[in-house]
């Protein structure tokens, strides 16, 4: 249902997402992380989709530049049409630049009457004006403004200044006649003073709300957004201003007239290890946009990602912990002083797990086991702490168990007592996907255990789990 390169050795990475005719175009970012065998550089893909669910990659159809020119790497951009012609503005980057004084990042274009057929315009570049930072200046987002009356677009930039490097990411602004000729503004669009950049900017509109999307690496790793009633700002920060964690990175939107969907990737680590450093690209993952009545934002599960997995599983007890009764509509666990669980047959490679559950204080924890061996010496936790408003993905046995906050992901997630709540849990090869009550959304990854039993459990508190549910 997720969708990763199956060329060997390669992943995907930033999505640009267009929607026309019925169907979903994604242009996808293709890093072959082999060098040896496939050359430096990284071009930009094509995916199509009607679906969510069944994708067919057109493979390369914007290609990489040689090691001297500007876009040995096919950066971020995004896709208009204007006279039934699509003008594609993408980043061209090449870090050998740098050395010779050069900009390493400019914004280039391509044109063709299909998304199949792009032609670069070598007469085309565009590059940061001299009061700012030359070497990070990219990721168009353009879009046209009935206001002004102008085409307008939205650039990752750092503003020089006497700020610390952390505080000089900028969402900037530039205009044009024609799509062909720009003038950055000095005004920026956003600039809060919070981040190194605002990678991958996103624009829409909801309702009477304007939403600023980006991706930001200097906090929280995540995609983040603010929301305005203007299209000028002022720029609002929501409690909650992430879709999902720091494994869903760099998102953008598109929408198919009737709902927003949102298009990130849910990154590798090194050697696909566990323990091993995130790295950027991996499996393209998508997130349907839903607006709360105030404005804000959540994520759900798509409708088709979920209804995918229809062929129903028995769930097979296969051993009990500590306090639990089973009845035919679900199981009572735990209680306050003492940690309970439930276990059942082998967890599938690829399924959906979904259940409701009621917990009777704000006290203890409670969860779903992924994965476990070895007589639980293994496993994997998605692990919700009422008390402390959080969901967090964890794993036993850590690299140092001494390190008692080696949490690999968390969310804030509120659960309140004695009220009904879902959980459904996407498993794919290494990749999971956590959605809580249809508003919290945790990706995480599974790589060092591949198989497993799965379980319940509850420490400190009672929990009933009902409605138990896995499919394939």
């Amino acid at each position: 249902m997720y969708f990763r390169s199956q060329e060997k050795k390669s992943v995907c990475a930033d999505v640009i997402p267009y929607f026309e005719d019925g169907e979903f175009r994604l242009f996808y970012l293709k890093d072959y992380r082999d060098i040896a065998n496939y050359g430096e550089g990284c071009p930009w893909c094509l995916l199509k989709t009607k679906d969510l669910v069944n994708y067919t990659d057109c493979g390369p159809v914007l290609l990489r530049g040689s090691e001297d020119e500007q876009d040995l790497y096919v950066f971020t951009g995004c896709t208009t049409k204007f006279n039934d012609e699509y003008y594609v503005f993408y980043t061209g980057h090449n870090p050998h630049l740098r050395s010779k004084g050069l900009p390493e990042q400019k914004i280039l274009l391509a044109k063709g009457k299909s998304l199949e057929e792009l032609n670069k315009v070598k007469d085309f570049v565009f590059e940061a004006p001299d009061w700012m930072e030359m070497h990070d200046f990219r990721d168009p987002f353009v879009f046209f403004d009935d206001e002004t009356g102008k085409y307008c677009m939205l650039l990752a930039g750092r503003v020089k200044s006497d700020l610390p490097s952390d505080m000089r990411g900028t969402t900037m602004i530039a205009y044009s006649d024609d799509l062909m000729h720009w003038e950055v503004s000095r005004e920026p669009f956003y600039a809060p003073r919070e981040y190194f950049t605002h990678e991958c900017p996103d624009l829409f509109k909801m309702g009477e709300w304007w939403y600023l999307v980006f991706s930001e690496f200097t906090d929280k790793i995540s995609t983040t957004y603010r929301m305005s009633k203007s299209i000028r700002g002022p720029w609002i920060t929501p409690k909650v201003n992430t879709f999902d964690g720091h494994a869903f990175y760099a998102a953008k939107s598109a929408s198919d007239g009737k709902r927003r969907i949102l298009f990130g990737w849910n990154p590798i680590k090194n050697d696909e290890q566990d323990d091993k450093p995130w790295q950027w690209g991996g499996t393209i993952i998508t997130h349907e946009i839903v607006q709360e009545k105030d404005g804000t934002l959540y994520v759900r599960c798509p409708d088709e990602v979920s209804a995918a997995y229809s062929k129903q599983t028995k769930i097979t007890q296969s051993m009990t912990i500590g306090n639990v009764k089973r009845d035919t509509n679900g199981v009572l666990i735990g209680k306050n002083g003492s940690k309970s669980l439930v276990m059942f047959d082998e967890l599938p490679q690829n399924c959906k797990i979904t259940m409701k559950f009621v917990t009777t204080d704000d006290i203890g924890d409670l969860g779903i086991i992924l994965r476990e061996s070895n007589g639980f010496a293994n496993r994997y936790e998605v692990r919700l702490e009422p008390a402390h408003n959080r969901l967090c993905f964890d794993k036993q046995p850590r690299k140092n168990n001494c390190e008692h906050i080696n949490i690999d992901i968390e969310r804030y997630c509120p659960i309140e007592k004695d009220k009904e709540n879902t959980i459904t849990l996407i498993v794919e090869g290494s990749v999971l996907e956590v959605y809580v009550n249809d508003r919290v959304a945790m990706g995480a990854r599974m790589f060092d255990f591949a198989k497993g039993r799965w379980g319940l459990y509850a420490k400190d508190t009672t929990v009933k789990f009902y409605d138990l549910s896995l499919c394939e």
